[in-house]
C-alpha cells in the first residue's frame, strides 16, 4: 500500500532527487528543518493548544497563550536549524510568531465559531477502489456549521499570498473535504479556509461533491506517475537555499564542504584549483577566438571588395588561394515580426499551413526550389521571399 500527502507529491514536483532522499531512500541527516519550518510547526502548536483548551472550556488569555508559544520554541530549538536569510536571527522569528498569534486573537476572539470536530486530524483516504493508494489527511481544524455545511481550516505562515485561481486549484484542502465528505452524511459542500497569519487575512474558496472527486481523479494519476518514476534528477531552483538535503545533494556538496574550510584549506582545494584555472583559459580562449572572428570577418569583407574591384574569382596568396563565390540566399520574414504574420495567415488562406505548421524556412526554401505546390501558390509564396546576397570563400592550394 502506497501512502501518499501533499508535502511528498510537492517534494517530487519541486525535485525528484530530494524526494528520493526524503521518501524513498530515508536519509538521515542533522539538519532537518528550516526556521520558516520550524516556526510553522510552532504555531501549529500554539493554535492546536488553543481549540484544544476552548473544548475542555478554558479560554486562554493572549498572554497565556503567548507565555504556551515561547515554552514550546524554547523547548524545541536547535543550533542545527537552518536560517537562510542571515540578515535575521532566531529571535527575529519567534517574534514573527508572536505577532502571528496576537492578530489572529485579536481577530477570532473567543472562538466560538461552529462546532470543532477535529484538531490535527489524522486518518488515510483510499484513491482507488481496491485502496491500494492512500492519501495521508491531517487537517489543522475541522468544523462543522450546521445544515450539512463543513469548513476546513488550514494555517499558513508563508511570507507571500497567492492568487484566487491558485486557492480554487488547490488540491490539499480539497482532497481533505473529500474525506469529510465520506464521513460525515449529511455533507452538502465544503467551505475550505486558508489563515495568512503573517497577513492577518483568511481567504476562502468552494467546493462541491463533483469537484472533490475530480480532485481524487487528477491526485490519483499522479501518485501513480511519482511510483512509476525511475529516474530522479536534481532540480536547481530558488528553493535549493532552503533544502536540508545540500549536503549530500551532487549539484551543492562541494559548495557546502568549501564552505567551512578555512582560508588555507579552501584555496588549496584541488575542485576549487581546478575550478579557477578552467575559467582562467577559457576566459583566455574566449579572448582569443573574438579577437580572432572580428580579424576574419574584416578579411573576408577586404577579400569580397578586392574581388569585385579587380573583377577576379580567385585571389592568390604566397602558398593559398581563396575563391570567393557569389550566392543568392532565399529567407523568409523574422519572428514576431508584422510581416511574418502576413505570411502565416496567407499560409492559412492557401490552405497549405498544415504542411509547415512549424514555419520551418528551409521547408519553405525547398517548395520554392523543387516548385512543389501549384504555380499560383507559389506565386503567393514568392510575395514574401527574401533574396539576400552572400559570399562563400573558400581556402585552397594553389
Amino acid at each position: 500500500m502506497a501512502v501518499f500527502s501533499v508535502s511528498r507529491i510537492g517534494a517530487y514536483d519541486a525535485c525528484p532527487l530530494q524526494y528520493k532522499y526524503e521518501y524513498i531512500d530515508h536519509v538521515e541527516i542533522e539538519a532537518k528543518d528550516t526556521i520558516e519550518t520550524f516556526l510553522g510547526q510552532r504555531v501549529h502548536e500554539a493554535l492546536e493548544k488553543l481549540y484544544r483548551d476552548k473544548q475542555h472550556e478554558k479560554l486562554l488569555s493572549l498572554e497565556e497563550w503567548l507565555a504556551y508559544f515561547n515554552k514550546i520554541w524554547t523547548t524545541y530549538w536547535k543550533d542545527s536549524i537552518i536560517i537562510v536569510k542571515k540578515d535575521y536571527t532566531p529571535e527575529n522569528y519567534r517574534k514573527m510568531g508572536e505577532r502571528y498569534l496576537a492578530d489572529y486573537h485579536s481577530r477570532h476572539k473567543p472562538f466560538e465559531r461552529g462546532k470543532v470536530l477535529g484538531l490535527e486530524t489524522k486518518d488515510l483516504l483510499p484513491l482507488d477502489e481496491k485502496q491500494e493508494y492512500q492519501f495521508h489527511i491531517r487537517i489543522d481544524r475541522l468544523v462543522d456549521m450546521g445544515d450539512g455545511l463543513y469548513e476546513v481550516h488550514d494555517y499558513k505562515t508563508s511570507s507571500s499570498l497567492p492568487k484566487q485561481e491558485d486557492l480554487d486549484n488547490d488540491k490539499q484542502l480539497a482532497i481533505y473535504s473529500l474525506w469529510v465528505r465520506r464521513r460525515f452524511k449529511d455533507f452538502k459542500r465544503a467551505r475550505l479556509v486558508w489563515h495568512f497569519l503573517a497577513f492577518d487575512k483568511e481567504m476562502e474558496s468552494w467546493k462541491t461533491a463533483d469537484e472533490l472527486e475530480l480532485v481524487r481523479e487528477q491526485i490519483l494519476v499522479r501518485v501513480k506517475e511519482i511510483e512509476a518514476a525511475r529516474e530522479f534528477s536534481p532540480v536547481v531552483s530558488g528553493l535549493c537555499d532552503w533544502c536540508v538535503y545540500r549536503i549530500i545533494c551532487p549539484m551543492w556538496k562541494h559548495g557546502v564542504e568549501i564552505e567551512q574550510m578555512s582560508e588555507n584549506e579552501y584555496l588549496n582545494d584541488p575542485g576549487v584549483k581546478l575550478v579557477d584555472e578552467y575559467v582562467k583559459i577559457k576566459n583566455e580562449y574566449d579572448e582569443f577566438c573574438r579577437g580572432a572572428e572580428e580579424k576574419m570577418e574584416k578579411l573576408r569583407q577586404a577579400l569580397i571588395a578586392f574581388s569585385q574591384k579587380e573583377e577576379v574569382s580567385v585571389i592568390f596568396g604566397s602558398e593559398n588561394k581563396i575563391i570567393v563565390r557569389e550566392q543568392e540566399l532565399t529567407k523568409f520574414p523574422a519572428k514576431n515580426t508584422e510581416e511574418r504574420g502576413k505570411l502565416i495567415e496567407t499560409l492559412k488562406r492557401i490552405g497549405k499551413w498544415d504542411e509547415v505548421a512549424d514555419l520551418d524556412a528551409y521547408a519553405l526554401v525547398k517548395v520554392l526550389k523543387n516548385k512543389e505546390w501549384k504555380d499560383s501558390d507559389l506565386e503567393v509564396l514568392k510575395n514574401f521571399e527574401i533574396l539576400e546576397k552572400t559570399y562563400r570563400l573558400t581556402v585552397g592550394k594553389k
